[in-house]
């Protein structure tokens, strides 16, 4: 399977031979993935008119699957890892009249582009005279089989529900790769703002060029 601007490209080589007394006709390859759910997310068909006895064929069925599509469809395949499924149907005609078909179902592992992702505890230290700084530091992994980058923005909310600060970072995380970073925001220093801001929950946004997501709320504290 390859990933290529926004798609999975799952490849199947089918070699055929026919060692046999007839011609083989109108051999049909169907393959339909679903989701966990059952939902039909892609499907494609191939096919070989003739196969002329003595003969060897050689067949590359290519379906392809819109990685927007797939993630659009739940939330779930952001944050966790799941198996998709495929269903695999094949059939030919023996000698002009004789049809045979088989298939079978093949699991399809789906990588989480967000998986494990986390926010741990902001920490608070004095900036300058007027303002703290608030570390907030964010992780994932990359589990998918292509590479992800985007945008992350994070409001940091206080427990009186104010809005303290807000801060952002750009990410080009390769496949099967961790990523990690700490975000900074600047907070007014006073006894007041300090109280509230050692609970409160973030709330973050995901933009990338395969979709939009937020907020996921985090609590903290």
């Amino acid at each position: 399977m390859v990933a290529s601007e926004g798609k999975l490209i799952f490849s199947l080589p089918i070699y055929i031979e026919n060692g046999g007394y007839c011609d083989l006709k109108d051999f049909q390859l169907a393959t339909v993935f679903s989701d966990t759910k059952g939902r039909v997310i892609s499907s494609a068909k191939s096919s070989v008119p003739l196969i002329p006895r003595g003969e060897n064929v050689t067949l590359v069925h290519n379906a392809t699957l819109n990685i927007e599509d797939i993630l659009e469809s739940a939330e779930q395949y952001l944050f966790n890892d799941a198996n998709l499924t495929a269903q695999v149907a094949a059939g030919l005609t023996f000698a002009d009249f004789l049809p045979a078909q088989i298939s079978t179902n093949l699991t399809l592992p789906w990588g989480a582009p967000l998986y494990n992702f986390a926010i741990d505890s902001p920490s608070f230290s004095q900036f300058n005279a007027t303002h703290s700084i608030v570390n907030v530091p964010l992780s994932f992994e990359n589990h998918a089989a292509f590479d992800f980058e985007g945008t992350i923005r994070v409001v940091l909310f206080d427990s009186a529900d104010s809005v303290i600060g807000e801060s952002q970072t750009l990410f080009h995380v390769l496949k099967y790769s961790p990523f990690s970073e700490d975000l900074e925001f600047y907070v007014p220093l006073n006894a007041g703002s300090l109280a509230t801001a050692q609970r409160g929950r973030c709330n973050v946004y995901f933009s990338t060029a395969l979709f939009e997501y937020g907020p996921l709320v985090i609590p903290y504290g």
